[in-house]
């Protein structure tokens, strides 16, 4: 079967309500060094609805997540101040952010890379370059809950 691409309404994320009835739009947290890569992350996951933050270091995703709790973080691995598997750690032991799904992408795709992402604390491992359909399917179940 020939795969393709996901229509927009295929990749919509159903609509959510919150206890009083009012409409909420799911966030990620983007982090990566490059913001043209920031950017067709956000085009690809606002096309489903979700509020896409942007952070181009770990120091900017860490001061982002002090105002504000997104409710999934999709972060690079190598960065210029801190590796993405270090901010992993940070959600991991900070008891506010421990619960938030979080998903590594890299272009280092050996085995002991995926081991070391998943050990860092990663719900997934997601090698670049990765294709729409490959980043909604990957994200999708860890936002079902939300």
């Amino acid at each position: 079967m020939a795969s393709r691409e996901l229509t927009r309404e295929e990749g919509r994320q159903p609509a959510r309500r919150t206890a009083s009835g009012r409409r909420y739009q799911a966030s990620v947290l983007v982090v990566d060094d490059e913001p043209d890569f920031c950017q067709v992350v956000k085009e690809i996951l606002s096309i489903d609805g979700l509020v896409v933050l942007e952070a181009h270091s770990v120091t900017q995703a860490l001061a982002a997540l002090a105002h504000q709790t997104p409710d999934l973080v999709l972060t690079d691995v190598m960065m210029p101040d801190i590796d993405g598997l270090d901010l992993i750690r940070s959600l991991r032991s900070e008891p506010s952010w421990s619960r938030i799904p979080a998903v590594v992408v890299s272009a280092r795709v050996l085995e002991e890379d995926r081991a070391a992402a998943l050990l860092a604390g990663a719900n997934a491992f997601l090698p670049k370059p990765f294709s729409a359909r490959e980043l909604r399917e990957t994200i999708r179940p860890l936002l079902s809950s939300v």
